[in-house]
């Protein structure tokens, strides 16, 4: 292995650790990167063999118990290096290399880059970026050059790189330090750009700048601007702050860094300007390609406005402890707060559907037993809300080979304003399963096209099975029958569900694509620039649909009624529930009481929030139906009308597409080759979902003929109170399979919660990092926040009380309380030993990308970040409460009951 190489040369990852070969990646794909040239690890390997045995002995000395023992240790080891001298050979070499790359009056930058024995433990690795660890020397003259490098040598054994080490459990010795040797950027505006959210995990772009070179912003040393950038949109959202300093070459010494204010007519503006930003990105999606995950990028403009990359590396996202999670489409369905057993019976619903839908989609056997536990936990249950699980969804979606041609349609139609990144970079081996995957493309296509081609057949056939299964059961009351026969009918009906009712999806999975092609086909030839609503309209008009065939039903009442001038008095005199009273008694026209028992009949599962299984259905409260009934005739609708307009709107659509591609017949051919199959799949799609109403209805009349048997038993109060058990609960103490024999005791103690759920308000996405109940779900604030209360930045989820302890230095600390919550100025790789034992953080710069940040998320601590005046604003001593999602401090007047969450070392140590 070569011991010194230029950046024209070819090397390996394991040569130079992972920060120089990403650079020499991007400077070979023709991105803008400075000149370097890296002593490689083999260098390092033969100046350390000789002072190994002193190294080793004095780290087998330390009490990592004791921070002053880790900070002696650490800077006797420094010592050791420093003491090293070079041979002649060796330093020849250096100042040869350096000769070789730049003229003598260069100023230089000097990188350490730690290199692990094992990849994975290298800086800039994926799972342990070891952020801000490594010593970094800048405006460094040719003459001290070989002083920088022992001190980058000798930072492997920094007190921050120990304690990282030994919290991770690697080897103290397991790595060498290459070390990089760059020319130095004149940078005047710096930035960070992560390629995704790192706080939320969405694909979007977050980049922080600010004045000078980077070191200022990475350190968190000057003020920064925020700029989050839409992923799909490319829309731009600022936060913008007073930018007062700046870090700067010393032109006094002519080498080292200085603090300088930023010229007054520069502080306020956005650092980046729209351009600036646009450019940045669209670097970012191609250095992102190159490395084939998201990354975290550190660069510069100069003066000239050049733009150069300075270093990439993977966003450590820590997928083990992540959860994605939305609302976006599923509150359609489950508005607001549900029951348990509602939400375990949706859940149980996902599990047999998505099951059956994968299995037709062709993912084998072995694979979906793999993937039980995440089928089996596709929607999640926040504060009485149901949320999808996005990386479940994203996990399971992906087991299908043909998940990249319908992904991007499938998160727009489930209303994601971005994509998410929920899964890691594969490895290598991961990589070659994934080239397999392609083996199974060819059979998926034509598995699916198959499926496409015989789609209404199949179609035909489901709602032929389903008819003939829930014919017997409409309207049916359970409520004398036996409690195991009604468990035992519960999973006979379930049975078949699991065996048909994928295909209900399969429509879906062909109209999402289908919808995307047709819009895009509509905004390439500009179709519906003075008519927004051209292609809604050209949907319509189709006469069977089922949500149109209730309506219209209803409607026939009214018409009934209008027709009837006795019934019409009656219906004017007298309010929804004794017309219904009035009904059930025989004192209505008997024409319209048929009519109306025949759709209670074969409608009566069609209501609001009729997927929750605590909302009585429409057959339940009947006298709604009659509410509808006089609304519609009060205001003269009628069935003819209704079709009219309906086909008066589709007729006029199809006459203005019609002209607008007059001198195009082939784009009309192929429209109206395309619509028409468009909405035969909107209508299978809505009226499988009747289907689904009537499913929903049919099970939540056996569950009230359960709870009526348990009511006769004694061992529930109230028909409701089944509704506040899950349905293992309820399943379970019927067939013996439960652990709990005092379902009333559950079911008071959810009824509480469920009141108590109502009164919050939860954010339509949200990320959370380890255990689920420990993250923020309220729909984050405005920037205003209440009377005690401070607003940063949230840049590590969580949600922790605890004593605040005000630290301007970290050398002075010389006790730490269990309760500790860090309040801090910024901070930088030193405060690592403090920042373990810390329930939660807070400082006042710093940013989503910044040392602390990066550590709070390593590591699972709340961490506010950007909060300016956090240490004089916050008490030391206070008791206080953060929350690392919305970036709030509050200020407790007392002490409060609250679990105590233990400190990161605490869980380290365990």
């Amino acid at each position: 292995m070569k011991t010194i190489v230029s950046c024209r040369e070819d090397f390996a990852d394991r040569d130079v650790g992972g920060k120089f070969a990403k650079q020499k990646v991007m400077l070979d794909a023709g991105l803008p990167v400075p000149a370097f040239f890296c002593l490689t690890v083999a260098f390092y390997n033969e100046v350390f063999a000789a002072i190994r045995p002193a190294v080793e002995a004095r780290l087998k000395a330390i009490d990592f118990a004791d921070m002053a023992a880790i900070q002696q240790a650490s800077r006797d080891i420094r010592a050791i290096f420093d003491g090293i001298r070079l041979s002649a050979i060796q330093l020849g070499a250096v100042l040869a290399a350096f000769d070789a790359q730049f003229t003598g009056d260069t100023l230089a930058s000097v990188r350490a880059s730690t290199v692990g024995h094992r990849l994975e433990e290298s800086e800039d690795s994926i799972d342990n970026p070891f952020a801000g660890m490594s010593e970094t020397f800048l405006y460094v003259r040719r003459e001290q050059i070989v002083d920088k490098l022992k001190h980058c040598w000798a930072s492997g054994f920094s007190q921050e790189s120990l304690i990282y080490r030994h919290a991770q459990g690697m080897d103290l010795l397991g790595f060498g330090v290459a070390v990089g040797v760059q020319q130095m950027v004149f940078g005047e505006r710096s930035f960070v750009m992560f390629t995704s959210n790192p706080n939320t995990a969405a694909r979007d772009f977050v980049i922080v700048a600010g004045h000078g070179i980077g070191e200022g912003v990475v350190q968190e040393k000057v003020e920064v601007d925020h700029y989050f950038v839409n992923g799909k949109t490319a829309e731009i959202t600022r936060d913008l702050q007073h930018k007062a300093t700046m870090l700067t070459l010393d032109q006094n010494a002519g080498h080292g860094l200085t603090e300088q204010p930023v010229p007054e007519a520069l502080r306020q503006p956005a650092c980046l300007a729209d351009e600036a930003i646009e450019q940045l990105t669209a670097y970012g999606r191609r250095i992102e390609a190159l490395f084939g995950c998201p990354q975290d990028i550190e660069g510069t403009f100069t003066a000239d406005g050049s733009l150069y990359f300075l270093q990439s590396r993977p966003i450590a996202f820590d997928y083990s402890r992540q959860r994605v999670w939305t609302n976006t489409n599923v509150t359609e369905s489950y508005p607001g707060v549900s029951t348990s057993l509602t939400y375990t019976f949706a859940r149980y619903f996902y599990r047999v559907i998505f099951y059956d839908l994968y299995r037709m989609l062709g993912v084998s056997p072995r694979t979906l037993h793999d993937n039980f536990e995440p089928l089996d936990r596709m929607i999640g249950y926040l504060s009485g809300r149901v949320y999808y699980c996005l990386s479940h969804f994203y996990l399971l979606h992906k087991q299908s080979p043909l998940f990249p041609l319908f992904g991007a349609s499938w998160e727009a139609m489930i209303g994601l304003t971005s994509s998410y990144q929920t899964q890691h970079t594969p490895t290598l081996k991961e990589r070659l399963d994934r080239l397999r995957v392609w083996v199974r493309v060819p059979p998926a296509v034509l598995a699916t096209v198959y499926q496409y081609a015989t789609h209404e057949r199949r179609m035909a056939d489901y709602h032929g099975w389903w008819e003939n299964l829930v014919a017997p059961l409409r309207g049916k009351d359970f409520a004398q029958e036996d409690a195991m026969v009604l468990r035992n009918r519960f999973f006979d009906i379930w049975t078949q569900v699991g065996n048909y009712w994928g295909v209900t999806l399969t429509t879906d999975a062909y109209l999402i694509p289908l919808y995307g092609l047709i819009e895009s086909l509509f905004r390439k030839w500009r179709l519906s620039d003075d008519n927004p609503g051209l292609l809604s309209d050209l949907l319509c008009g189709d006469e069977k649909l089922m949500s149109v065939e209730i309506l219209l039903s209803a409607v026939g009442l009214a018409e009934h009624v209008r027709a009837n001038t006795p019934l019409r008095a009656l219906f004017e005199q007298h309010d929804d529930r004794t017309l219904w009273q009035m009904a059930r008694r025989g004192e209505l026209d008997a024409g319209f009481t048929q009519k109306l028992d025949h759709h209670l009949h074969l409608f009566g599962d069609r209501g609001l929030q009729e997927l929750k299984l605590e909302q009585p259905a429409l057959r339940d409260t009947p006298w709604v139906l009659l509410r509808m009934v006089k609304t519609y005739a009060q205001q003269q609708v009628m069935v003819a009308s209704v079709r009219a307009h309906e086909l008066k709107v589709r007729g006029e659509a199809d006459a203005q597409l019609k002209r607008k591609l007059a001198g195009s017949p082939f784009k009309l051919r192929l429209l109206n080759t395309l619509l028409p199959r468009l909405r035969r799949l909107i209508r299978h799609r809505e009226n499988s979902r009747y289907c689904r109403a009537e499913l929903f209805g049919v099970s939540r009349k056996i569950f009230l003929g359960i709870a009526a048997s348990l009511v006769r038993q004694g061992v529930l109060g109230r028909i409701d109170d089944i509704y506040h058990l899950t349905q293992d609960e309820v399943f379970g103490y019927i067939d013996g399979t439960g652990v709990t024999e005092n379902l009333q005791a559950l079911a008071g103690l959810r009824r509480g919660e469920f009141a108590g759920h109502q009164a919050r308000e939860l954010a339509e996405q949200i990320t959370t990092l380890g255990a689920v109940r420990n993250n923020a779900f309220d729909k984050p604030r405005e920037t205003i926040v209440g009377s005690g209360q401070l607003k940063g930045l949230g840049s590590s989820a969580g949600k922790v009380r605890g004593t605040a302890r005000v630290v301007l230095d970290p050398n002075t600390v010389e006790a730490i309380g269990p309760d500790m919550i860090l309040i801090a100025r910024e901070t930088d790789p030193g405060w690592l030993f403090l920042m373990l034992a810390s329930k939660g953080m807070v400082v006042e710069r710093g940013s989503m990308l910044s040392h602390t940040a990066i550590t709070g998320r390593k590591f699972g601590i709340p961490t506010i970040v950007a909060l300016p005046g956090a240490t004089t604003r916050i008490p030391d001593g206070a008791r206080i409460e953060i929350d690392g999602s919305t970036g709030v401090v509050t200020l407790l007047d007392a002490p409060q009951a609250m679990a105590d969450a233990p400190s990161a070392l605490e869980e380290v140590a365990a």
